[in-house]
């Protein structure tokens, strides 16, 4: 008999991929410290993918280009996401493949549920329209790398869009994401810090159907006996006090809070101890719109054991640039957008 032929491992798995290795910072690490560093020198990443099923052979590619002071090894992802997309309209045109609804519809609410809903609600429909993506994530990120700019003591200005002036279509936007990442937590009120913590607090408060009850700055004349905290204003470098006025707390409250940024988490430990005076109140959330990593905030928060939510997570800011953690579907949205 006719002996077969050996068959390649990676053929038999079906796929192969090519890990990127410390080679790639290696190449770039030298390049920024030659002599005739550039650090506007353009730079092009580029992955390379080929299908074969024993018959037919495809190959599709992804690119990205950016400047040599921004490059590193986790820009390779860019082509490799565009990549894939290409690999998979192509295999769509050649072998006349497309998604079956049902099992979309199925998938997508399955997912809604799991995140959205208790266990013992009515097994309901769920339709696409209800299902809330994370654009508004990806949008607010993309107007923080665009308008957003770096002042002195590490200060990161976004007043062209959710300080002075407030892009209230975003901000939105923004609330209904963060809504329905802390619907399960059912809360009864969001408490916040006036008045830049309103931008955010307001459109979830919406989408909730629940009040917002802020901190002041400053007492007020009506305010006989407030709740009253201290926080480190990193934005004035002093103490300041928040008074929240001990009528609009209930015990049997079940509290969202809420705030623009999260930094060092001082301001959010303030109204937590607020809420922690209102004996019988809880505290189930703490979502913003933008988290300084650096400044370790999360960490500092750790101890209350409650969830915290942040729309986008800037990991740096040395030399005035906004560095931001890597979430998953940005680049789509790039090649969607741009």
């Amino acid at each position: 008999s006719q002996k077969q032929p050996m068959i390649e491992p990676r053929m038999a798995m079906g796929y192969r991929i090519n890990n990127v290795d410390d080679r790639v910072d290696d190449i770039i690490n030298a390049l920024k410290t030659s002599k005739n560093f550039d650090p506007n020198r353009l730079t092009k990443f580029r992955t390379v993918l080929c299908f074969y099923d024993g018959e037919e052979q495809i190959f599709d590619y992804g690119e990205c280009y950016v400047d040599l002071i921004f490059a590193d090894s986790v820009k390779n992802f860019v082509p490799v996401s565009v990549a894939i997309r290409e690999m998979k309209d192509s295999l769509v045109l050649l072998y006349g493949l497309e998604y079956e609804k049902w099992l979309k519809r199925e998938t997508v609410g399955s997912i809604y549920k799991s995140n959205f809903l208790d266990e013992d609600e009515d097994n309901e429909e769920i339709s696409s329209d209800n299902i809330v993506s994370n654009k508004a994530s990806l949008k607010l990120r993309d107007r923080v790398l665009k308008e957003g700019s770096v002042l002195p003591n590490e200060i990161i200005d976004v007043s062209q869009f959710m300080d002075s002036m407030v892009d209230v279509n975003l901000m939105d936007e923004c609330g209904i994401e963060l809504a329905n990442r802390f619907i399960r937590t059912k809360p009864t009120k969001i408490l916040t810090i006036a008045t830049t913590g309103l931008i955010a607090a307001l459109p979830i408060a919406r989408q909730l159907n629940i009040p917002v009850v802020y901190a002041r700055k400053e007492r007020s004349v009506v305010m006989s006996n407030p709740y009253r905290s201290t926080f480190k204003s990193r934005t004035l470098g002093t103490s300041r006090e928040l008074f929240v006025s001990k009528e609009h707390l209930n015990p049997n409250d079940r509290i969202l809070i809420v705030d623009d940024f999260l930094s060092s988490g001082s301001s959010q430990e303030a109204l937590l101890r607020i809420v922690g005076e209102c004996n019988g109140a809880v505290a189930v959330g703490i979502a913003t719109l933008i988290e300084k990593v650096y400044e370790s905030g999360r960490r500092n928060l750790s101890g209350f054991d409650i969830p915290i939510e942040s729309l986008v997570k800037v990991v740096s800011v040395e030399d005035r640039i906004i560095r931001m953690e890597e979430e998953d579907g940005y680049e789509d949205y790039i090649i969607q957008n741009y």
